[in-house]
């Protein structure tokens, strides 16, 4: 085998760099964006049946407050002692870990987000979700106010756009003459609780 001719071989110098340099730059950065793209798009956790632990019982709505598909009220639940922000819609159809009565399909969620712990926010208008959120649906849906994501109701709190990966938990839902009641919620209880 014939060795390298050090004749034929140069040395880098300043005016190489000034290609190789950006070059190198861009390519990591479109090798993290596609990265983070993966992360965004195809890593969310599906959301199954839930697994309940006991709760207080807390009144949280009147059937006649949630008198329309897409109504929906916030509340506070207790959790280990302190006030968690949760909310309660009725949708036009039934979800897993949700309650149907009658003809009327209702499901409560925590608003607690499962990325780093700040509260979302019901968003009803779903043109400007697809303006803040880069969430494109016609419906309404929850949005993170600090990193924009953005979770489907009608998923049963499922993480469908943004830097979640987890479902937001779901509380259980119990009526009684015509009063929703939470009585518990799902575990683990992300992101209060690992697992």
């Amino acid at each position: 085998m014939d060795k390298p001719n050090p004749q034929n071989l140069r040395r880098i110098n300043r005016r190489d760099l000034l290609w190789i340099v950006p070059s190198a730059i861009t390519t990591g950065f479109f090798g993290w964006l596609a990265w983070r793209t993966y992360l965004i798009h195809f890593t969310k956790a599906g959301v199954s049946e839930p697994v309940w632990r006991e709760g207080p019982r807390r009144a949280v709505a009147t059937l006649d407050e949630l008198a329309a598909p897409w109504h929906f009220k916030y509340f506070d639940y207790e959790y280990s002692g302190s006030p968690l922000k949760a909310v309660v819609f009725r949708l036009p159809q039934p979800v897993v870990g949700g309650l149907t009565v009658g003809e009327a399909h209702f499901l409560a969620l925590s608003r607690i987000c499962t990325h780093q712990g700040c509260v979302v926010n019901y968003v009803d208008n779903p043109e400007l979700g697809s303006i803040a959120y880069n969430y494109r649906t016609d419906h309404p849906f929850l949005g993170c106010p600090c990193h924009f994501g953005a979770y489907e109701p009608l998923q049963g709190g499922k993480a469908v756009y943004g830097p979640p990966r987890f479902p937001l938990p779901r509380l259980r839902l119990e009526e009684e003459n015509g009063v929703l009641y939470a009585t518990g919620y799902e575990t683990p209880f992300r992101p209060l609780e690992p697992g």
